[in-house]
């Protein structure tokens, strides 16, 4: 059996989460061409042991790339063997962290876009949205959210999830607070 068909079995069907995410961001009035690409998906574990067996299990479709310390909580990051390949967006990693206290979902949580212009370009094209601006400050690739839905939230930044990774190893980082959360120390 090729190996998306036993990926989809572990995370769920990521061709129908795509196809409903981008269809809330065309929706919403984005234009895709603002995008270079979708650097990854998302898979939220609800236990702390979910997120440890499922760290295990993607380690066969990806390559380990880091664990990280983001916002008080463990995130792994795996490069994908074979990209998903979806209505001609080509997806390299997958993102894995550990839950939220008090969240318990479990399954594809959402995307993030590379965008083509400036951060503050976009926002100002899409001043009418009201994007999450708390990782505005990060050091590395600061990025923006939006809730679309109930069920789908998307991020966008400067840099592939993978490139970020790359920088953060080469410095040496392994603890990242967004800038919201030094100001509140």
């Amino acid at each position: 059996m090729d190996s998306m068909n036993e990926l989809a079995k572990l995370i769920g069907d990521y061709e129908t989460f795509l196809s409903e995410i981008l269809s809330e961001v065309k929706a919403e009035g984005f234009d895709l061409h603002d995008f270079v690409q979708i650097d990854h998906l998302c898979y939220r574990a609800p236990t702390n042991d979910r997120y440890r067996e499922m760290r295990e299990l993607l380690s066969h479709f990806g390559t380990f790339l880091s664990e990280n310390m983001v916002n008080g909580r463990f995130i792994s990051t795996f490069r994908l063997h074979e990209p998903i390949v979806y209505d001609g967006w080509r997806i390299d990693a997958l993102e894995l962290p550990a839950p939220k206290p008090g969240d318990e979902r479990e399954g594809l949580d959402h995307i993030e876009f590379v965008l083509y212009d400036d951060l503050h370009d976009f926002l100002e094209k899409y001043k009418n949205k009201k994007f999450g601006l708390k990782a505005m400050r990060r050091k590395i690739n600061p990025e923006v959210s939006l809730r679309l839905s109930d069920k789908h939230v998307v991020k966008f930044h400067l840099l592939s999830l993978t490139t970020v990774v790359f920088i953060e190893n080469q410095l040496g980082y392994d603890f990242i607070e967004d800038a919201e959360a030094y100001a509140a120390q």
